[in-house]
Protein backbone atom coordinates (compact mmCIF):
# COMPACT_ATOMS: atom_id res chain seq x y z
CA UNK A 1 0.00 0.00 0.00
CA UNK A 2 3.13 2.10 0.87
CA UNK A 3 3.91 1.20 -2.65
CA UNK A 4 0.53 2.85 -4.16
CA UNK A 5 0.34 5.69 -2.20
CA UNK A 6 4.24 6.90 -3.32
CA UNK A 7 2.59 7.30 -6.65
CA UNK A 8 1.08 10.46 -5.76
CA UNK A 9 4.33 12.16 -5.04
CA UNK A 10 5.64 11.50 -8.83
CA UNK A 11 5.46 14.87 -10.32
CA UNK A 12 3.74 13.16 -13.61
CA UNK A 13 3.19 17.29 -14.71
CA UNK A 14 7.23 18.05 -15.42
CA UNK A 15 9.89 16.16 -16.83
CA UNK A 16 7.67 13.51 -19.10
CA UNK A 17 10.72 12.42 -21.10
CA UNK A 18 12.35 11.52 -17.69
CA UNK A 19 9.11 9.29 -16.39
CA UNK A 20 8.89 7.53 -19.42
CA UNK A 21 12.35 6.42 -19.93
CA UNK A 22 12.25 5.31 -16.27
CA UNK A 23 9.09 3.04 -17.17
CA UNK A 24 10.38 1.61 -20.11
CA UNK A 25 13.77 0.71 -17.90
CA UNK A 26 11.83 -0.54 -15.52
CA UNK A 27 9.41 -2.74 -17.40
CA UNK A 28 12.38 -4.00 -19.82
CA UNK A 29 14.06 -5.51 -16.43
CA UNK A 30 11.35 -7.10 -15.57
CA UNK A 31 10.61 -8.73 -18.34
CA UNK A 32 14.02 -10.06 -18.68
CA UNK A 33 13.82 -11.55 -15.20
CA UNK A 34 10.99 -12.55 -16.27
CA UNK A 35 11.88 -14.54 -19.35
CA UNK A 36 14.89 -16.27 -17.42
CA UNK A 37 13.02 -17.04 -14.22
CA UNK A 38 9.51 -18.28 -15.86
CA UNK A 39 11.23 -22.08 -16.86
CA UNK A 40 13.25 -22.07 -13.10
CA UNK A 41 11.65 -23.00 -9.52
CA UNK A 42 12.72 -19.12 -9.27
CA UNK A 43 9.31 -18.32 -10.86
CA UNK A 44 7.54 -20.22 -7.38
CA UNK A 45 9.65 -18.56 -5.10
CA UNK A 46 8.89 -15.45 -6.39
CA UNK A 47 5.63 -15.79 -6.15
CA UNK A 48 5.15 -17.13 -2.79
CA UNK A 49 6.98 -13.97 -1.51
CA UNK A 50 4.58 -11.59 -3.97
CA UNK A 51 1.74 -13.65 -1.62
CA UNK A 52 3.32 -12.65 1.57
CA UNK A 53 4.02 -9.11 0.56
CA UNK A 54 0.68 -8.38 -1.05
CA UNK A 55 -1.03 -10.29 2.03
CA UNK A 56 0.92 -7.46 4.42
CA UNK A 57 -0.18 -4.74 2.46
CA UNK A 58 -3.63 -6.39 2.84
CA UNK A 59 -3.37 -6.73 6.16
CA UNK A 60 -2.35 -3.40 7.13
CA UNK A 61 -5.55 -2.28 5.65
CA UNK A 62 -8.11 -4.29 6.90
CA UNK A 63 -6.20 -3.75 10.14
CA UNK A 64 -5.06 -7.56 11.13
CA UNK A 65 -2.79 -5.59 13.26
CA UNK A 66 -1.55 -10.10 14.72
CA UNK A 67 -1.30 -10.80 10.95
CA UNK A 68 -0.07 -7.45 9.73
CA UNK A 69 2.82 -7.41 12.78
CA UNK A 70 4.09 -10.90 11.75
CA UNK A 71 4.02 -10.23 8.38
CA UNK A 72 5.97 -7.08 8.75
CA UNK A 73 8.57 -8.86 10.59
CA UNK A 74 8.93 -11.41 7.97
CA UNK A 75 9.02 -9.26 4.58
CA UNK A 76 12.60 -7.76 5.36
CA UNK A 77 14.27 -10.93 5.75
CA UNK A 78 12.36 -11.63 1.84
CA UNK A 79 14.96 -9.69 0.37
CA UNK A 80 18.17 -11.97 1.84
CA UNK A 81 15.87 -14.97 0.88
CA UNK A 82 15.81 -13.90 -2.70
CA UNK A 83 19.60 -13.61 -3.18
CA UNK A 84 20.50 -16.66 -1.11
CA UNK A 85 17.96 -18.94 -2.87
CA UNK A 86 18.04 -17.58 -6.13
CA UNK A 87 21.83 -17.26 -6.93
CA UNK A 88 21.99 -19.30 -9.83
CA UNK A 89 19.37 -17.56 -11.17
CA UNK A 90 20.57 -14.27 -10.72
CA UNK A 91 23.93 -15.05 -11.93
CA UNK A 92 22.01 -16.15 -15.17
CA UNK A 93 19.89 -12.65 -15.49
CA UNK A 94 23.28 -10.94 -15.15
CA UNK A 95 24.50 -13.01 -18.14
CA UNK A 96 21.44 -12.35 -20.30
CA UNK A 97 21.58 -8.55 -19.33
CA UNK A 98 25.42 -8.93 -21.10
CA UNK A 99 24.09 -10.54 -24.00
CA UNK A 100 22.18 -7.13 -25.15
CA UNK A 101 23.17 -6.76 -28.24
CA UNK A 102 24.86 -2.85 -27.87
CA UNK A 103 26.49 -4.21 -24.97
CA UNK A 104 28.03 -7.13 -27.00
CA UNK A 105 30.25 -4.37 -28.92
CA UNK A 106 32.43 -4.26 -25.65
CA UNK A 107 33.05 -8.02 -25.90
CA UNK A 108 35.47 -10.54 -27.48
CA UNK A 109 33.90 -11.97 -30.86
CA UNK A 110 34.27 -15.82 -29.95
CA UNK A 111 36.83 -17.80 -32.52
CA UNK A 112 36.54 -21.57 -32.87
CA UNK A 113 37.94 -23.70 -35.22
CA UNK A 114 34.75 -25.82 -34.69
CA UNK A 115 36.39 -29.02 -37.13
CA UNK A 116 39.03 -30.21 -34.27
CA UNK A 117 36.49 -30.23 -32.21
CA UNK A 118 33.41 -32.08 -34.03
CA UNK A 119 35.96 -34.62 -35.21
CA UNK A 120 37.06 -35.30 -31.38
CA UNK A 121 33.73 -35.36 -30.47
CA UNK A 122 32.51 -37.54 -33.02
CA UNK A 123 35.45 -40.22 -32.75
CA UNK A 124 34.57 -39.93 -28.90
CA UNK A 125 30.71 -40.80 -29.66
CA UNK A 126 31.30 -43.89 -31.69
CA UNK A 127 33.61 -44.86 -29.42
CA UNK A 128 31.27 -44.43 -26.12
CA UNK A 129 34.19 -42.56 -24.43
CA UNK A 130 32.71 -39.84 -22.05
CA UNK A 131 33.45 -36.51 -22.86
CA UNK A 132 32.21 -32.83 -21.39
CA UNK A 133 33.42 -29.87 -23.68
CA UNK A 134 32.68 -26.16 -22.48
CA UNK A 135 33.08 -23.11 -25.61
CA UNK A 136 32.85 -20.10 -23.96
CA UNK A 137 31.21 -17.21 -25.62
CA UNK A 138 31.00 -13.51 -23.90
CA UNK A 139 30.95 -14.88 -20.37
CA UNK A 140 34.13 -15.79 -18.80
CA UNK A 141 34.66 -19.08 -16.85
CA UNK A 142 37.79 -18.18 -15.69
CA UNK A 143 36.50 -18.68 -12.45
CA UNK A 144 35.72 -22.29 -13.08
CA UNK A 145 38.59 -22.64 -14.98
CA UNK A 146 41.38 -20.95 -12.37
CA UNK A 147 40.20 -24.25 -9.51
CA UNK A 148 40.99 -27.33 -12.74
CA UNK A 149 43.72 -28.31 -13.93
CA UNK A 150 45.09 -25.43 -16.76
CA UNK A 151 46.33 -26.46 -20.18
CA UNK A 152 46.33 -23.64 -22.20
CA UNK A 153 47.03 -25.42 -25.39
CA UNK A 154 45.65 -24.59 -28.87
CA UNK A 155 43.02 -27.27 -29.79
CA UNK A 156 43.62 -30.47 -31.63
CA UNK A 157 41.01 -33.51 -32.22
CA UNK A 158 44.30 -35.68 -30.41
CA UNK A 159 44.37 -33.82 -27.56
CA UNK A 160 40.59 -33.73 -26.67
CA UNK A 161 40.53 -37.11 -27.06
CA UNK A 162 43.78 -38.09 -25.29
CA UNK A 163 42.22 -35.87 -22.14
CA UNK A 164 39.21 -37.76 -22.45
CA UNK A 165 41.06 -41.39 -22.48
CA UNK A 166 39.75 -43.51 -19.88
CA UNK A 167 43.28 -43.83 -18.88
CA UNK A 168 44.15 -40.33 -17.94
CA UNK A 169 43.66 -38.68 -14.41
CA UNK A 170 41.88 -35.79 -16.62
CA UNK A 171 39.04 -38.09 -17.94
CA UNK A 172 36.21 -37.18 -15.16
CA UNK A 173 35.12 -33.14 -15.74
CA UNK A 174 34.72 -30.56 -18.42
CA UNK A 175 37.23 -29.23 -20.89
CA UNK A 176 36.99 -25.52 -21.33
CA UNK A 177 37.90 -24.15 -24.64
CA UNK A 178 37.89 -20.18 -25.07
CA UNK A 179 39.05 -18.26 -28.31
CA UNK A 180 40.10 -21.21 -29.69
CA UNK A 181 42.62 -22.57 -26.80
CA UNK A 182 42.00 -24.94 -24.35
CA UNK A 183 41.95 -23.34 -20.89
CA UNK A 184 42.07 -26.21 -18.92
CA UNK A 185 40.67 -29.83 -18.22
CA UNK A 186 39.03 -31.53 -15.23
CA UNK A 187 36.88 -28.60 -14.34
CA UNK A 188 33.77 -29.10 -12.41
CA UNK A 189 30.49 -27.34 -13.27
CA UNK A 190 27.69 -26.57 -11.45
CA UNK A 191 24.93 -28.98 -11.67
CA UNK A 192 21.25 -28.46 -12.72
CA UNK A 193 18.40 -29.77 -10.66
CA UNK A 194 16.25 -29.60 -14.05
CA UNK A 195 16.65 -32.60 -15.79
CA UNK A 196 13.85 -34.91 -15.48
CA UNK A 197 15.27 -37.79 -17.26
CA UNK A 198 17.05 -40.49 -14.81
CA UNK A 199 18.75 -41.95 -17.66
CA UNK A 200 20.96 -38.82 -18.03
CA UNK A 201 24.12 -38.63 -15.50
CA UNK A 202 26.55 -35.94 -13.99
CA UNK A 203 27.95 -34.92 -17.07
CA UNK A 204 24.47 -34.26 -18.47
CA UNK A 205 23.40 -32.34 -14.97
CA UNK A 206 26.26 -30.28 -15.20
CA UNK A 207 26.41 -28.93 -19.17
CA UNK A 208 22.87 -28.57 -18.19
CA UNK A 209 23.72 -26.42 -15.25
CA UNK A 210 26.48 -24.29 -16.59
CA UNK A 211 24.09 -23.47 -19.62
CA UNK A 212 20.88 -21.96 -17.44
CA UNK A 213 24.16 -19.84 -15.73
CA UNK A 214 26.17 -18.78 -18.75
CA UNK A 215 25.76 -18.48 -22.78
CA UNK A 216 28.62 -21.08 -22.91
CA UNK A 217 27.86 -24.24 -25.51
CA UNK A 218 28.11 -27.40 -23.77
CA UNK A 219 28.90 -30.60 -25.85
CA UNK A 220 28.31 -33.83 -23.97
CA UNK A 221 28.86 -37.81 -25.23
CA UNK A 222 27.70 -40.71 -23.50
CA UNK A 223 29.56 -43.58 -22.50
CA UNK A 224 26.82 -45.53 -21.97
CA UNK A 225 25.15 -44.91 -25.12
CA UNK A 226 27.37 -42.83 -27.50
CA UNK A 227 24.80 -40.33 -27.84
CA UNK A 228 25.83 -36.43 -28.45
CA UNK A 229 24.17 -33.76 -26.40
CA UNK A 230 24.04 -29.99 -26.65
CA UNK A 231 23.00 -27.67 -24.14
CA UNK A 232 22.90 -23.93 -24.50
CA UNK A 233 20.28 -21.01 -22.85
CA UNK A 234 19.52 -24.00 -20.44
CA UNK A 235 17.88 -25.93 -22.91
CA UNK A 236 19.00 -29.60 -24.00
CA UNK A 237 19.10 -31.13 -27.05
CA UNK A 238 19.45 -34.78 -27.08
CA UNK A 239 20.56 -36.52 -29.16
CA UNK A 240 22.42 -34.83 -31.76
CA UNK A 241 23.35 -37.01 -34.87
CA UNK A 242 27.05 -36.90 -35.65
CA UNK A 243 26.78 -35.47 -38.96
CA UNK A 244 24.49 -32.90 -37.74
CA UNK A 245 26.57 -31.47 -35.35
CA UNK A 246 29.13 -29.52 -37.15
CA UNK A 247 25.82 -27.44 -38.50
CA UNK A 248 24.24 -26.76 -35.44
CA UNK A 249 27.40 -25.18 -33.63
CA UNK A 250 27.88 -22.94 -36.52
CA UNK A 251 23.91 -22.01 -36.12
CA UNK A 252 24.67 -21.46 -32.42
CA UNK A 253 28.45 -19.26 -33.02
CA UNK A 254 26.71 -17.22 -35.54
CA UNK A 255 25.16 -13.68 -35.19
CA UNK A 256 21.55 -13.87 -35.15
CA UNK A 257 22.01 -17.44 -34.25
CA UNK A 258 18.91 -19.57 -33.62
CA UNK A 259 18.82 -21.12 -29.79
CA UNK A 260 18.64 -24.93 -29.45
CA UNK A 261 14.93 -24.87 -28.24
CA UNK A 262 14.11 -23.42 -31.94
CA UNK A 263 16.51 -25.77 -33.85
CA UNK A 264 14.37 -28.61 -32.03
CA UNK A 265 11.07 -26.74 -33.06
CA UNK A 266 12.23 -26.52 -36.66
CA UNK A 267 12.94 -30.12 -36.92
CA UNK A 268 10.25 -31.42 -35.23
CA UNK A 269 7.93 -29.05 -37.64
CA UNK A 270 9.78 -30.26 -40.81
CA UNK A 271 10.47 -33.27 -40.37
CA UNK A 272 7.97 -35.26 -37.40
CA UNK A 273 9.77 -38.19 -35.96
CA UNK A 274 7.70 -41.37 -36.98
CA UNK A 275 8.60 -43.64 -34.21
CA UNK A 276 10.91 -43.53 -30.96
CA UNK A 277 13.62 -45.12 -32.87
CA UNK A 278 13.82 -42.66 -35.55
CA UNK A 279 13.39 -39.17 -33.35
CA UNK A 280 16.30 -37.15 -33.08
CA UNK A 281 16.75 -34.24 -31.08
CA UNK A 282 14.26 -33.98 -28.38
CA UNK A 283 14.47 -31.17 -25.94
CA UNK A 284 14.77 -32.06 -22.35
Amino acid sequence: MDFLRGLYIIPWSKNYLSIGIDILIVAFLMYKAYTTLRRTRGIQLLFGVAIIWISGSLAEYFNLELLEWILTNIRPALVFAIIVLLQPELRRIMGDLARIRLLRLFFLKPNFDLDPIVDAVRSMASQKVGSLIVLVKDISLKEISESAVMIDSLVTSELIQTIFSKNTVLHDGAVIIEQNRILSAASYLPMSSNLDNSLLGARHRSALGLSEETDAIVIVTSEETGDISVCHEGTMLHPIKALELRSLLGQLMAPGRRTVREEAKKRTETKPPMNKEESSGSVI
